[in-house]
């Protein structure tokens, strides 16, 4: 039984980084994506319609290793600029002002690859304009849920890069300018932060 202490010494070997790979995702960080969004505007009496936009996300996230290899993360988002989100009838739609609220639970797969789900608490504003003029028709906030998937790698201690798909859905909105409407969006996005 000579494999007998060989698995002993590899299983004493791996079960104190096994921890350490939770803890290196663990506290705050800070991050930059680059965001490719196509956004689906449904209206009752028109249809629906999508555009593609692209834009900057900020991003702020504490997370708190739990066990081995778990980590639940706590962030906000925000998508900078303004989104094309489909033309309907004679207005352009466009989204602005995109934020959320993020519960993201991980699986540290080694001690530099995190694998990650979201879900969401999400906002935004719904701006509407004549297609002839690009004079504004009308503005309104919008809300939702959303959930997505990602992977972060950690290049060293602090710095990381990382990769997430997003599906954001927004509730039916009543307007008098914009008539009655609902949202949703897909989110690809690619960046890199720093966890301090």
């Amino acid at each position: 039984m000579k494999l007998t202490p060989l698995i002993a010494a590899i299983i004493a070997l791996v079960a104190p980084t096994a921890f350490a790979q939770a803890r290196n995702f663990e506290g705050f960080s800070l991050g930059a994506n680059l965001e490719s969004a196509r956004t689906t505007t449904n209206t009752v009496a028109i249809g629906s319609d999508s555009g593609n936009g692209f834009g900057l996300g900020l991003q702020a996230q504490y997370s708190i290793a739990y066990g081995n290899q778990f980590v639940l993360g706590l962030g906000a988002t925000l998508s900078t600029g303004k989104r094309k989100a489909g033309t309907l009838g004679t207005a352009d739609f466009t989204t602005k002002n995109a934020t959320s609220l993020d519960l993201a639970p991980g699986y540290a797969i080694s001690d530099s690859l995190l694998v990650y789900g979201k879900i969401s608490s999400i906002s935004l504003t719904a701006v509407g304009a004549t297609t002839a003029t690009g004079t504004e028709i009308g503005s309104e906030s919008m809300s939702g849920f959303g959930y997505g998937l990602g992977v972060r790698s950690m290049i060293d201690k602090n710095i990381f890069i990382q990769a997430g798909y997003d599906s954001n859905r927004y509730s039916e909105k009543a307007s008098t300018s914009l008539g009655t409407f609902s949202g949703s969006s897909s989110v690809f996005s690619l960046g890199a932060g720093y966890k301090f």
